[in-house]
């Protein structure tokens, strides 16, 4: 054995001095001047909420011979969902989808309006809102006005809005991005297995496909043929409303399209735009009076928010006595009552307000009609089901309409069969009627960092899909029956409520996504149409001429910055609140490489913490497998 030298005094005073411990006193402090940071902030966001409530909203004047202009940025949403931290001025959204699309209708007629002028911005939405909104924007020029657009930069979308106009002008170092489309989604079965994480994974049926993220390194074949679908339709829906508007033939706008990127010169010479000007050039003309003794006068610019919001001047008078409930079903269906995740401004539709709203729009004497409108990818089973017998009830008292917006599917589908009439737009996206159940397995993950378990229990069953032990064939057994009745119930219902056999039933579910074009053909829809269609329909039901205005009463109602800050603190001050938990795991959205991200990808990591929230409380969902092919940038 080896031994060790004798010590020696002289070892001990040559041995080097043991380093001083340096203070921590600096955290303390940190700690206290981020607290006094955030207290401040508090305090003046709550003044300034309190100086701006009754003074913010100025009476709007439409002067004679404006034009408007047309330019939403954010993510074009159905009802307007004010952040708190609009406040500080980070709110996006300025108009809702009607608003944008009554504006559009009403500048039309008004004697007060001389044009429209489209700017591009950093506009997301789904192919069905932006199909419609194109839409209203050709019907407007059908009045005699200008429709004129200025891009400088910009994708598909904004060029599609655009080739409606009656001239396009871009700047001379303007870039369009015109490649067509792509789906793309995450798939995390190999980094699961680095860390020995299996997620157990049961789907109805074949293209059921959201829990194939995590068992899948890539689509399968079913989801695949589904989401292939879907692009085809809105290349071609962009590729014939181009060559339209252009005057240009498709097939040359199709190869032009599988080249890419564009300059403005290039873009010119296709015939894609009509001029190279500054934008102040093209604003000083547009705005600029015809007449040589008013030219030194300009014509106001006023924005579509804030013409959508001022006074109507056409003298059309309200029908009184009827009313139209407009009840909007944004986002992730979910069980409780919360409406909204406030940092995110992420609507979510909470099972037991909703319910609320359908209760008080039935009651309603002044209510004739009720028209649900859906734009939600699904989620909670349970919640989905409240909400669906709810809606069995009103439509016992008076009509209910489901209007799909640019996603009504799995959960979204289920809520909207139960109304009396359903009606999808071509671009909607719907469907997906099946059920999905996803459950991480832990065990592996145990085993590579030396960890062991150890139970008691009473009975048999009481581990049952315990993830902390690796599943037995018995388990995974009687969990895939428990879910196939759930499957089972929701395909029988889509049978009662469409008037065919459980089999014809199964086989258009099958959690296959469907357009709403393919599901008016299949019998999944009652009608083709957008929001106005809706609201035609409903007017026809209650006796109102298609002319004639009605009240809509609006479900919910638009909170305050301030109410909203203030759920928010109570929140985040709630410690036990299964809610903040969610909270503290959407900050990252916060942090600065956050915007760095792809939208696509932080849409579906904001989706993936939602269904993670919902998978808190239930096993077993009813969700689309992605929200990734539904916006257009």
């Amino acid at each position: 054995m080896e031994q060790m030298p004798p010590y020696s005094a002289t070892q001990q005073q040559t041995m080097p001095a043991a380093a001083r411990r340096k203070s921590r006193w600096w955290i303390v402090l940190l700690i206290l001047f981020l607290l006094f940071v955030f207290g401040v902030i508090f305090f003046m966001v709550g003044l300034l909420a309190l100086v701006k409530g009754p003074f913010s909203e100025k009476p709007v004047e439409i002067k004679p011979g404006s034009v408007v202009e047309l330019r939403v940025r954010g993510q074009l949403g159905e009802n307007l969902q004010t952040a708190p931290l609009s406040l500080l001025g980070t709110e996006t959204q300025s108009a809702t989808f009607l608003e944008l699309i009554n504006g559009i209708q009403r500048a039309a007629t008004d004697d007060r309006i001389r044009g429209l002028y489209y700017r591009s911005g950093d506009l997301l939405c789904g192919m069905a809102k932006a199909v419609e909104i194109r839409d209203a924007l050709i019907k407007f020029k059908e009045s005699g006005k200008f429709f004129k657009a200025y891009l400088d930069i910009g994708g598909e979308l904004d060029y599609f809005f655009a080739s409606a106009a009656d001239s396009i002008f871009m700047p001379t170092e303007g870039m369009l991005e015109l490649n067509g489309f792509a789906i793309e989604d995450l798939f995390w079965k190999e980094t699961l297995d680095k860390i020995g994480v299996q997620f157990y994974v049961e789907q109805f049926e074949e293209f059921k496909s959201a829990g194939e993220s995590y068992s899948r390194t890539g689509f399968s074949a079913p989801a695949r043929q589904s989401l292939r679908e879907i692009l085809i339709q809105r290349q071609q829906i962009l590729l014939q409303a181009v060559a339209a508007g252009r005057k240009l033939e498709p097939a040359m706008v199709s190869a032009a399209f599988n080249r890419g990127l564009y300059s403005s010169d290039s873009l010119l010479e296709l015939g894609f735009i009509d001029a190279i000007r500054s934008e102040g050039s093209v604003r000083d003309h547009l705005l600029t009076r015809e007449s040589e003794q008013d030219s030194s006068k300009k014509i106001p610019l006023i924005s579509m928010a804030h013409y959508a919001r001022s006074a109507d001047k056409s003298g059309q008078e309200v029908v009184q006595g009827k009313q139209i409930a407009l009840i909007y079903a944004s986002g992730v269906i979910m069980p409780g009552e919360d409406e909204m995740i406030p940092l995110l401004d992420e609507a979510t539709i909470a099972s037991r307000k909703f319910v609320r709203y359908i209760r008080q729009a039935r009651d309603d004497k002044r209510i004739k009609a009720i028209i649900l409108r859906i734009d939600s990818p699904g989620g909670s089973v349970m919640a989905s089901d409240e909400i669906w017998e709810e809606i069995g009830r009103a439509r016992k008292i008076k009509p209910v309409y489901a209007s799909m917006s640019d996603v009504a599917a799995s959960g979204g589908y289920y809520i909207a069969m139960a109304c009396d009439t359903l009606i999808a737009h071509p671009a909607s996206i719907t469907g997906s009627i099946g059920v999905i159940s996803t459950i991480p397995n832990l065990s592996g993950a145990l085993k590579k960092i030396g960890a062991h378990t150890d139970s008691l229990k009473t009975a048999e069953g009481a581990l049952f899909l315990n993830p902390l032990y690796p599943f037995t064939e018995k388990d995974k057994k009687k969990f895939r029956q428990l879910s196939a009745n759930i499957y089972q119930r929701f395909v029988q219902r889509v049978a009662d409520s469409r008037g065919k056999s459980f089999e014809e039933a199964r086989l258009l579910a099958r959690g296959r996504v469907w357009t709403g074009e393919a599901a008016y053909t299949h019998g999944l829809v009652d009608t083709l149409g957008g929001l106005r269609t809706a609201l035609d329909l409903a007017k026809r039901r209650i006796g109102i001429g298609a002319d004639q205005k009605v009240r809509l009463r609006v479900f919910p109602q638009p909170q305050e910055p301030w109410d909203l800050f203030k759920k928010l603190f109570e929140q985040l001050s709630n410690q036990n609140s299964s809610r903040s938990r969610l909270e503290a795991a959407t900050l990252a959205s916060t942090l600065p490489a956050w915007p760095l991200l792809p939208e696509q990808v932080r849409s579906q990591l904001e989706y993936l913490a939602l269904l993670h929230r919902l998978g808190e409380r239930e096993r077993i969902l009813a969700a689309m497998p992605s929200i990734a092919p539904l916006a257009v940038k």
